[in-house]
């Protein structure tokens, strides 16, 4: 049986909700004209962190833009990677902020 496609929308509001459940203070970035390209589509700070989450779908791939901003994000000491579900968020916060 084929699984359902889940949209970029449903995937931030579960991240979403994944940090509202962990008070982790973020908002989601809203890009329109004139935006700084490759902005992550969620930021926040979480224990004196910045914090960059790009949401994407199974098959959504990150343009040059997006890579160079994630990784001067994690270059600079913030966290900043690719969530495609909720485990993806789950794993890096837990490996890189030291959650139990």
């Amino acid at each position: 049986m084929k699984q359902p496609i889940i949209s970029e929308k449903e995937i931030t509001a579960s991240i979403r909700s994944y940090l509202k459940a962990f008070k982790v203070f973020h908002w989601k970035v809203w890009q329109g004209l004139g935006s700084t390209p490759g902005v992550p589509d969620i930021i926040g700070i979480y224990r004196g962190k910045f914090l960059a989450i790009e949401v994407k779908t199974e098959r959504g791939k990150l343009s040059p833009h997006q890579e160079r901003f994630i990784q001067n994000i994690n270059d600079a000491g913030g966290i900043a990677f690719v969530a495609r579900c909720i485990d993806d968020v789950e794993n890096n916060l837990h490996f890189k902020m030291g959650w139990k």
